[in-house]
């Protein structure tokens, strides 16, 4: 096959004011002043002629000719080729067009073709190999048979190839890292082409950054104690960035098989805030298959895993598990159910949010728009969860879209995407939601040439603080500080208690909207220290209460409304057992200013109570309200009479008989501190109830 190398002439260029554009080439063939081949021998015409470049390939092998470009960085800015053709005469079945990235050696270029009969073809030589992206695929859009025109263009933008015939898109392709200096046309064997223009812009490269993606210091690669030369992946961190777990690919210490072996790796904060080596979690969270983590609760009490197990730890497909602890370790993780779950794509990823009610997907499907999607699906039941619901196009692209984390903030997205404009295949891109239909994101940011590089930049991970990020890069583990900070949270630890007995007890943890009544999240406190931790984003009341069966729930309440950056609090949780004559206190009970008229936060704690009346049928109950010392007795004791009332009367609305009901106002004689200030006073303004 002959190879011909022009060499481009010095052409004039003129600046496009809105989009910045550089003109390369603009060539209507009008004279051959740029210098194009002209040849007629017994294998090939090279003519110019009547503003028409005419290509005839006598042979039975395919051709080509190109030109090298000059003045242009094709890896570092954005361009687009646009040829406008025709096929003379030849074979109809074979290729046509123009190639383009093309190295000086040729070692790696690529090719976009149609054909007379009507198909398409996008083709990456590279390797000494084709890689073909479409194959020969019919395409309406093509204007059939010879003599008919057709006008192709590619536009590449950081690192995506936008396809176009005839000024509709036919297909489009990121993660494309490398581009030659060269661009020439080809054609199949024994065929003519006539070419009308071939125009050549470059432009500024495109990339929607973060504000701050230059501000946040260099990357950091963690030692030794962490990265091997095996593969590390998803460095995913606990809450209070002290637990890191990572998957570890082939190592000599994994008990998968040989064609499966990933297994799930731990390593803990030492005082001196260095990692300490990583160490195999084991049985039963590593088997014979592929175990990696996927998220972790907030008081790592709960990890889910990916893949599925049967009863007796060994592996039992793909899917996606969760493990909880337990008094002697790590339970056998039992399998998430996904309604209408299917996945087109070989790979998955997922992620479990902070409230242990929300799962995000990375999966192939359907209603997508192309490679692998990110997806929501929310909790209905125990470890079951709704169909996945596509996250929108503002995320989604034609490309994969991997990996999704979401900060404790419950609204600020990290993924990593080779579909919006980046450095390399994969870049990490952050995103915020902007209510609750989870399609609704503002536009995706790339988080920088701090965090991403020409390679791919696969998961993105923070603490509940949110400044330090770590991500996987070339098989490693980096850390490096976080340019877009999700909103600020509070970290809530404590441990749950047998008010009566006070020794620590498990218990599940519900928080809630405590203004709008809605369940916000769930967590699980240690089955030995009764340890538990929770997230509180900022903008928000909050009621958070533990629960175990034959105890009462005793309820607590933070204003986190005007919370402003990332703080920790302690808060110890207390149950009551249901017995007789034990008096409980509502804590989350409101009433209007010197009235008995309910706040609509009360309806939650009240909700609670009248649960446990369904559910004790037998059980009878006096409502008690007390007051301060604030006022006069008679004052206090009406008002409280009337309080305690008005939940008896709300109880007995929801269906609750009111004979198993009494009511009673105590006033400021049963005081449980004295009334010494606000704080105090507050603290003896209550309701209780006593189990008759």
């Amino acid at each position: 096959m002959r190879k011909l190398t022009l060499t481009i002439l010095s052409l004039g260029v003129f600046f496009n004011a809105t989009a910045q554009e550089t003109v390369l080439i603009d060539e209507d063939f009008n004279d051959n002043s740029f210098g194009w081949f002209v040849e007629n021998s017994s294998n090939t015409k090279y003519e110019i002629k009547n503003g028409h470049y005419t290509f005839k390939n006598k042979t039975e092998s395919s051709r080509w000719v190109y030109k090298g470009l000059e003045n242009i960085s094709p890896d570092e800015e954005d361009w687009s080729i646009e040829v406008k053709f025709k096929q003379k005469s030849g074979t109809k079945s074979s290729g046509i067009g123009f190639m383009h990235s093309m190295y000086n050696d040729n070692s790696s270029y690529r090719k976009f073709l149609i054909t007379a009969n009507g198909d398409l073809k996008v083709d990456h030589y590279y390797s000494k190999k084709g890689h073909v992206q479409v194959d020969y695929v019919e395409n309406s859009v093509i204007n059939k048979g010879y003599n008919k025109y057709n006008t192709l263009k590619v536009v590449k933008e950081a690192s995506n190839l936008t396809y176009y015939i005839n000024g509709t898109q036919v297909h489009k392709k990121g993660g494309n890292r490398y581009h030659g200096y060269k661009v020439g046309f080809f054609t199949g064997n024994k065929m003519e082409m006539e070419i009308d223009y071939i125009k050549v812009l470059k432009f500024p490269k495109k990339l929607n950054l973060v504000e701050n993606s230059e501000g946040i210091g260099e990357k950091e690669k963690l030692s030794a104690n962490i990265n091997s030369k095996y593969d590390e992946l998803t460095p995913i961190v606990a809450a209070d960035g002290k637990t890191l777990y990572v998957t570890r690919d082939d190592h000599p210490e994994n008990t998968g098989d040989a064609n499966d072996d990933q297994d799930i790796w731990i390593s803990t904060l030492d005082e001196n805030g260095e990692w300490t080596p990583l160490k195999n979690m084991g049985f039963p969270l590593n088997n014979k298959g592929s175990n990696f983590p996927v998220s972790a609760s907030p008081d790592n009490n709960s990890l889910v895993i990916g893949n599925k197990y049967k009863a007796d730890g060994t592996k039992d497909g793909s899917g996606l598990s969760i493990t909880y602890k337990t008094a002697n370790g790590w339970g056998i993780p039992k399998t998430f159910e996904i309604e209408d779950y299917y996945n087109d794509n070989k790979y998955v990823s997922y992620f479990l949010c902070s409230d242990n009610k929300t799962l995000l997907t990375s999966l192939e499907r359907k209603e997508g728009l192309g490679e692998k999607d990110l997806y929501v699906s929310f909790l209905t039941d125990d470890n079951k969860w709704s169909k996945p619901k596509h996250m929108g196009k503002t995320l989604n692209t034609f490309g994969d879209e991997t990996l999704p984390f979401l900060a404790s903030d419950n609204k600020t997205l990290y993924f990593s995407s080779e579909g919006h404009l980046g450095y390399g295949n994969d870049d990490v891109f952050v995103s915020k939601r902007l209510d609750d239909s989870w399609t609704n994101w503002s536009e995706p940011k790339n988080l920088g040439p701090k965090v991403n590089t020409v390679s791919s930049e696969l998961g993105y991970f923070l603490d509940a603080k949110g400044e330090v990020a770590y991500f996987s890069s070339g098989g490693d583990i980096w850390k490096i500080g976080n340019a877009e900070k999700p909103d600020p949270v509070s970290l809530i630890s404590g441990v749950t208690y047998n008010k009566k007995t006070n020794l620590p007890m498990q218990a599940e943890i519900r928080y809630y909207d405590l203004e709008a009544n809605v369940e916000l999240g769930k967590a699980t406190s240690d089955p030995t220290t009764g340890a538990y931790k929770i997230i509180l984003p900022t903008g928000k009341k909050y009621s958070f209460i533990a629960q175990q069966a034959a105890f009462y729930p005793i309820s607590e309440n933070l204003d986190l409304k005007d919370l402003k950056e990332y703080n920790e609090k302690s808060k110890d949780l207390y149950l009551l057992p249901i017995e007789k004559g034990e008096a409980i206190r509502l804590n989350n009970i409101f009433f209007e200013f010197n009235k008995a008229d309910l706040k609509s936060e009360s309806f939650n704690e009240i909700d609670r109570l009248y649960k446990i009346l369904v559910d004790n049928k037998d059980m009878k109950i006096e409502i008690g309200g007390h007051t301060d010392d604030k006022g006069s007795d008679e004052y206090n004791r009406k008002l409280s009479d009337d309080r305690a009332k008005s939940v008896l009367n709300y109880l007995a609305e929801k269906g609750i008989e009111k004979t198993r009901l009494t009511s009673k106002g105590y006033g400021e004689s049963q005081p449980v501190t004295e009334n010494l200030d606000d704080d105090s006073r507050a603290v003896n303004r209550r309701v209780e109830f006593k189990v008759l």
